[in-house]
């Protein structure tokens, strides 16, 4: 159990810490017009938060830096949110009240947003189609030999895969192809449709329509496997590598690979609520200097998603955490219009 006094100099070492990467001493804390303690006193409280665990020492100077373990309880018991960030507001709303974008795009353009308002990586998964059924497909010819898919489901969204005709291919034939995927799919669930392609294209009644044209069949499946998958956007890719943390070769290294995994996809989603991580808990990959903020964002009791911000540890927390509550009311919105 800490003191009061300790928690104001926690809070105080974390906050200067977060601006400049720079160890905290006792001289500079006692020039903080809230923490009027005597150095002496100020330097007993650091040493009993460094041996409590919420702060190290640095083998380069006198000064304090927060741990993990400081980090962890200043998230959860110390740190207050920004309200100059309610200035950037307008900058969120601007994007969905003109939104005359489509609603993947409109997401796509917050998330590139906050992650230019925190300069950290920001991320998006979603929103989830899982139990969204089939309404309709129906195909648009391009071309002598082009055409594109399209599937509708009951919740309005679509997804289309372009496609090549095969030259010994008819218009009429291409269209009882159309027309028999959409009498075996209609108000089946997008997660089953793929599976139930599979199925039935071993089977003749599919295979008729085209004796030699299984990389066809094959694109209705990709066509299914991609609206079957999760929505993922990623923006700001570079912004971490600005900071201190990220000057080493091999933390950036670590940094890539995480992006590049799906198990990053599947951590992101898992909560409710907001949820703040650090590296010890990113653990399919060691990247001890980390922390992942998420939240998720709900549409309906089937659709519903998640966003995040990636940066160093030493994060501007009390920025982050209302910008990223703030665009995730707003995309649930967008949603219900």
């Amino acid at each position: 159990m800490i003191t009061s006094r300790q928690k104001l100099i926690l809070k105080a070492i974390i906050e200067a810490y977060v601006k400049d990467a720079q160890p905290v001493g006792s001289k500079a804390l006692t020039q903080m017009p809230y923490l009027k303690f005597s150095s002496a006193t100020l330097r007993y409280d650091m040493a009993q938060l460094e041996e409590l665990g919420y702060l190290e020492k640095t083998h380069t100077s006198s000064g304090r830096v927060p741990s993990e373990m400081g980090y962890r309880y200043y998230v959860e018991h110390l740190v207050t949110r920004d309200a100059k960030v309610m200035e950037k507001y307008p900058l969120i709303d601007e994007i969905f009240i003109k939104n005359k974008l489509g609603r993947e795009q409109a997401v796509e353009e917050a998330i590139h947003l906050l992650s230019e308002l925190t300069n950290y990586t920001a991320m998006a998964i979603g929103p989830t189609h899982q139990m969204s059924t089939i309404k309709k497909i129906d195909f648009i010819p391009l071309g002598e030999h082009d055409a594109v898919v399209l599937i509708v489901t009951d919740q309005g969204h679509v997804q289309h895969q372009n496609i090549t005709i095969p030259e010994d291919m008819k218009i009429n034939d291409l269209k009882e192809v159309i027309k028999t995927l959409d009498d075996l799919l209609r108000d089946r669930l997008i997660t089953d449709a793929k599976e139930i392609l599979e199925t039935e294209f071993a089977k003749s009644e599919i295979e008729s329509f085209i004796e030699y044209q299984s990389q066809l069949v094959h694109s209705f499946i990709h066509a299914f496997s991609k609206f079957a998958a999760e929505n993922f956007y990623l923006s700001g890719v570079t912004n971490v590598f600005e900071q201190p943390e990220f000057h080493n070769v091999r933390h950036i290294k670590n940094f890539v690979e995480m992006l590049d995994r799906r198990e990053l996809v599947k951590l992101i989603g898992d909560h409710e609520g907001l949820s703040i991580r650090f590296g010890s808990d990113l653990q399919f990959i060691p990247m001890e200097n980390c922390t992942m903020i998420s939240i998720p964002y709900r549409i309906s009791d089937e659709e519903h998603g998640t966003i995040a911000v990636l940066g160093p540890t030493r994060m501007e927390y009390s920025k982050v955490i209302p910008l990223v509550e703030y665009i995730a009311s707003n995309i649930g919105k967008l949603y219900k219009k």
